[in-house]
């Protein structure tokens, strides 16, 4: 029998391993003390210039805003990827922004206006976001349509943004 001493880790006479370094909690927060953000709502356009691809769209909603002939709804089209909820996220703060300077809908949201840190993180009273996919029911959306009828609590427009609205049942769409 051969004998080992501390210094030697294998059985070949190689050198002990290199003592690692303290692995990181996979929940760390970041180092400004701000919790782990999904990188799709990190990095999600927060004005309308942010929007990559979409400059018509956004030359369309520029001009309806300046005119003051802003639709009372809004459908939002294309293929997975191209930016319809973030759009809609986009539209309802300029359609509630509100700052010192600015009482009415604009499409300019280089500066953070009163409601909008709230319509961002998704609390926001006044703008209610659906996933259709995952609330196919008739009955939710019987309940949707019945609080159109309330007026906004704190906003200026009640927002409805409907995600994946396809995926609503036949009985739901009848609704």
């Amino acid at each position: 029998m051969v004998e080992r001493d501390e210094n030697t880790s294998d059985m070949f006479g190689g050198a002990p391993p290199a003592p690692s370094a303290p692995s990181l909690p996979e929940t760390a927060p970041a180092a400004d003390g701000a919790a782990y953000q999904v990188l799709a709502r990190k990095y999600r356009p927060r004005t309308f210039e942010d929007l990559i691809g979409q400059e018509a769209m956004v030359r369309t909603l520029k001009n309806a805003f300046a005119t003051g002939r802003i639709a009372h709804a809004f459908m939002l089209t294309g293929v997975r990827g191209v930016g319809k909820t973030t759009t809609a996220r986009l539209l309802a703060r300029a359609l509630n922004y509100e700052s010192d300077t600015v009482h009415g809908p604009t499409v300019d949201l280089s500066s953070e206006g009163r409601h909008c840190r709230a319509i961002i993180e998704g609390r926001h009273m006044d703008v209610l976001e659906m996933d259709a996919a995952s609330r196919t029911k008739v009955d939710e959306m019987r309940e949707l349509l019945d609080s159109v009828r309330y007026a906004p609590v704190e906003a200026r427009y009640k927002v409805y943004v409907i995600d994946e609205v396809h995926m609503l049942s036949t009985a739901a769409f009848n609704a």
